[in-house]
């Protein structure tokens, strides 16, 4: 007999990140510092234009920046 699991969620909470991160925080002067906008043009070369749509690369460029001031190696 297959079984059936009764999913319940526990109420959602409104806390946004705006909120959690401090207004001093090193990446928030970061991010009103550095300017991105060129990475799309820079990679737009290299991307099909079809298929799934793939994580937006000024993210993915932030991701890596996270990384490499927070001592990750891969």
């Amino acid at each position: 007999m297959m079984g059936t699991k009764e999913r319940s969620f526990a109420p959602l909470t409104h806390i946004s990140l705006e909120e959690l991160v401090p207004q001093n925080h090193f990446y928030r002067s970061l991010e009103q510092k550095l300017d991105l906008s060129f990475v799309r043009k820079f990679v737009q070369e290299t991307y099909a234009g079809l298929g799934r749509p793939s994580i937006d690369p000024v993210v993915f460029f932030k991701l890596q920046l996270v990384m490499f001031f927070e001592g990750d190696s891969i």
